[in-house]
């Protein structure tokens, strides 16, 4: 088995889109990307690279903990996925044990995503007007967005409220974002 001593750092970016190129051109054994990135995310990089790099090892480290994000980059087959509050130790090891072709998911991400599992009992429409609730929008707008009438988007916010077992919209936004459910 390898160690952090043994992994040679063929190249560096700093945008999604030199990311991309880096990979395209050099075929590394495995890529670190920060989630957030300018010009792609790290999704995208991930998504594109593995299109130029099938053999790479993709992780992402991130300091978004939104547990609906990270089911989402896990979903879509990340060979590591990190948050940056974790010890530096631990995410060197596991970018060492992912390399190694072991798909490495920390403690912190698991733990978001087996809330969210939890918390699976929300429709897939609930989940959309609690979205639409986190970026301000009024009952009349989610309608017209989701393509539904006001009085449906009310029914849905009532059955939020009685879900997550609040009384009003914003404790609802509150208990969403304690829950990873919505990030800031």
């Amino acid at each position: 088995m390898q160690s952090v001593a043994d992994i040679e750092v063929v190249g560096m970016a700093s945008n999604g889109i030199d990311a991309i190129s880096e990979i395209k051109r050099k075929k590394p054994d495995g890529a670190l990307l920060d989630l957030t990135m300018p010009g792609a995310n790290g999704l995208e990089v991930f998504l594109e690279g593995k299109r130029w790099s099938p053999e790479t090892k993709f992780a992402i480290i991130t300091g978004q903990s939104a547990a609906p994000l990270l089911k989402k980059l896990f979903d879509a087959g990340i060979d590591g996925l990190f948050v940056k509050c974790e010890r530096p130790q631990d995410i060197c090891s596991g970018i060492v044990d992912m390399l190694s072709g072991n798909r490495v998911v920390s403690a912190a991400v698991q733990t978001q995503i087996n809330k969210l599992q939890k918390l699976s009992e929300l429709s897939n429409r609930e989940y959309q007007v609690l979205h639409e609730l986190a970026r301000g929008l009024s009952n009349r707008k989610i309608a017209d967005r989701l393509g539904v009438s006001p009085k449906t988007v009310d029914t849905h916010r009532t059955n939020l409220l009685r879900k997550m077992n609040v009384t009003s919209t914003a404790s609802l936004l509150v208990a969403a974002m304690r829950k990873g459910m919505i990030d800031i």
